[in-house]
């Protein structure tokens, strides 16, 4: 792990904050010289005692009252010094980090939507509250513990050697053995452990959020097995990062441990011999009190070593919490025209349109052309994956394309204020998302200005009324409040709701029907009649009942149109679509034999 490469990182962090982090730095380091004057005092102390040979009348007490007084106050400088220290340190961490985090959100509105879609609230969440707060935690404590835990060991190795270097060689041995260790412990291989454990913790977030938001949904809708499995094997997945680190460290840690408190080994026998050499007087009392003082210093120092070992490992946390974070900032974000267009027309146009979600990632759209006439109904099908959802996530601008270019009304839409194109383009998407909120207003969110009439009256033109008659609040009822629970067609409705209810020109309906039973798609079919009616419409459609009547059916396969037409021309083609047809018939079929 590259330390310096993290506190770098952390300075550029820090702006014009980085010079209180500085003095909070030197500040510690110099409590850490009053520490050791202390106990220089406390040396003192013990050598006057040691040369009264047990009497103690003969001692100076005046001299030893004046070395202890000297001890205290050291000791209560040194305490000061630090809390002062801490007090800068964590006033530069408490403004960093709430310009990180007005940072990371700023950008995150900026980023396209589909980075959104891509990336679950719950990891979103977790990535930056759990490191942010590393890196707050890292600038408060961290920096400023990491430089008092090199900074006392200095000091006592350096004073050791000024009372006795024999006796100071003999204890740093072991040290100097365990700082090898702990380069072993805190490489390259520890830090790519780390962060597989926190991408791993982030997906566990992400199941665990989504979960535990609709664990009352799941348990009444009967999907509780398939909810828990993603989350059982989400936690699976951290337990085994966590074991796989933990087995790593194994050996490391424990030889850590062994060598930096071997200290003693080394020390007791050289201060036998150092004694027996001294052969009694003054220099056996020296000797005795430099042998009493090294027994203070250095479990002093073993746990200073210990603070530098925890220290490093927080550092490395920060490190992986610092590219966590970088990989929000890095996102590119949609460029905003310096001149937006406003089409007045509202077909739409797709000239060989090739994109990719990540650079490394195959196609999802190869070289595609489409032409949809404003007012004109065009629905997609195909297998999973081919690409339909894309294309209207490239109309609704959730990305923009790698090549080619998307027009409404002959502008591109790269060209267009994106606040703009929102407001003109309405989305019902497969996964419906409803906030805990009223009925009323998780519609009214389409359009915030609209009256309570305009409100209901969507929700009566969406086929809602039955499910506000469920409810003694009616509209008021809050979702996911006190019984309050919707199916998944009833929530493709209140969607529908939302998008008549803004009445935008452009209409994206990406399954609009997944999750309806047969009841619910009757009447989500009758909402749509009255919501497309006019609107230029994209259709992604995997229930090709619901596609017969488009002007247009493009069939979309590996990220390619192969096929298009109306219904009546694709089956008469005997192609793709006419295939498709005759299977969902089938399904149709055999369902309605099973039921009965």
């Amino acid at each position: 792990m590259d330390k310096k490469g993290t506190v770098r990182r952390l300075f550029v962090l820090m702006g014009g904050y980085r010079w209180l982090e500085i003095v909070s730095m030197a500040t510690v380091a110099a409590s850490a010289a009053m520490n050791l004057l202390a106990y220089v005092r406390v040396y003192y102390v013990g050598e006057a005692v040691l040369t009264t040979a047990g009497d103690l009348s003969s001692i100076d007490r005046q001299a030893i009252a004046a070395l202890g007084w000297d001890a205290v106050l050291f000791i209560m400088a040194a305490f000061g010094i630090y809390g002062i220290g801490l007090l800068f340190s964590h006033l530069t961490a408490f403004n960093t980090v709430a310009r990180l985090r007005d940072r990371i959100v700023c950008h995150l509105g900026r980023v396209p939507l589909g980075y959104h879609v891509a990336n679950p609230s719950g990891k979103l969440r977790k990535i930056i509250e759990k490191n942010t707060d590393n890196i707050e935690n890292t600038i408060a404590h961290t920096m400023p513990d990491f430089v008092n835990a090199i900074a006392l060991p200095v000091a006592y190795i350096a004073c050791m050697f000024a009372f006795d270097w024999r006796l100071s060689l003999a204890c740093l041995a072991p040290l100097v053995a365990g700082f090898f260790v702990l380069a072993w412990m805190l490489n390259d291989s520890s830090k790519s452990f780390y962060a597989k454990q926190q991408k791993s913790a982030e997906d566990m977030a992400s199941a665990t959020t989504e979960y535990v938001r609709g664990i009352a949904v799941v348990k009444v809708f009967g999907q509780t097995a398939e909810s828990f499995k993603r989350y059982h094997d989400s936690v699976e997945e951290h337990r085994s990062w966590m074991l796989k680190y933990a087995l790593s460290m194994r050996l490391p840690d424990s030889l850590y441990t062994v060598t930096i408190n071997a200290g003693f080994l080394f020390l007791i026998p050289t201060a036998i011999v150092l004694h027996d050499s001294a052969k009694g007087g003054a220099a056996a009392t020296t000797a005795a009190a430099t042998f009493i003082f090294f027994c203070v210093l250095i479990p002093m120092t073993v746990t200073m070593l210990t603070r530098i070992m925890n220290a490093a490992s927080n550092l490395m946390v920060s490190s992986a919490s610092l590219d966590a974070v970088d990989d929000i900032l890095t996102q590119p974000v949609l460029e905003r025209p310096l001149a937006p267009k406003e089409p007045e027309c509202f077909d739409i146009a797709l000239d060989h349109v090739s994109f990719r979600y990540k650079p490394d990632s195959p196609l999802a759209l190869d070289d595609v052309t489409l032409r949809i006439p404003a007012g004109a109904v065009c629905a997609l099908v195909g297998q999973s994956g081919g690409g339909k959802t894309t294309v209207a996530n490239l109309i609704a601008r959730f990305w923009d394309v790698q090549e080619g270019t998307v027009r409404i009304g002959g502008d591109d839409v790269r060209e267009m204020d994106y606040a703009w194109l929102a407001a003109h383009t309405s989305i019902v998407f497969q996964d419906t998302r409803l906030f805990k909120a009223s009925i009323a207003d998780n519609v009214a969110y389409a359009k915030p200005t609209a009256s309570r009439e305009e409100v209901l009256r969507a929700l009566h033109l969406a086929q809602c009324d039955d499910i506000l008659q469920k409810f003694p609040n009616g509209a008021d009822a809050v979702v996911g409040a006190r019984g309050v629970y919707l199916s998944g067609g009833e929530m493709q409705r209140i969607a529908l709701a939302r998008a008549m209810l803004k009445d935008a020109p452009i209409v994206l309906l990406d399954e609009a029907t997944a999750y309806s039973d047969a009841e619910n798609e009757h009447l989500i079919q009758q909402a749509l009649s009255k919501l497309l009616r006019g609107k230029t419409v994209l259709m992604v459609a995997h229930r090709l009942s619901t596609v017969v009547d488009a002007d247009q059916i493009c069939v979309v396969e590996n990220g390619r149109i192969v096929e298009r037409g109306v219904h009546d021309e694709l089956i008469a083609q005997a192609g793709f679509y006419a295939r498709m047809y005759k299977e969902y018939e089938r399904s149709v079929e055999w369902k309605i034999g099973g039921a009965a």
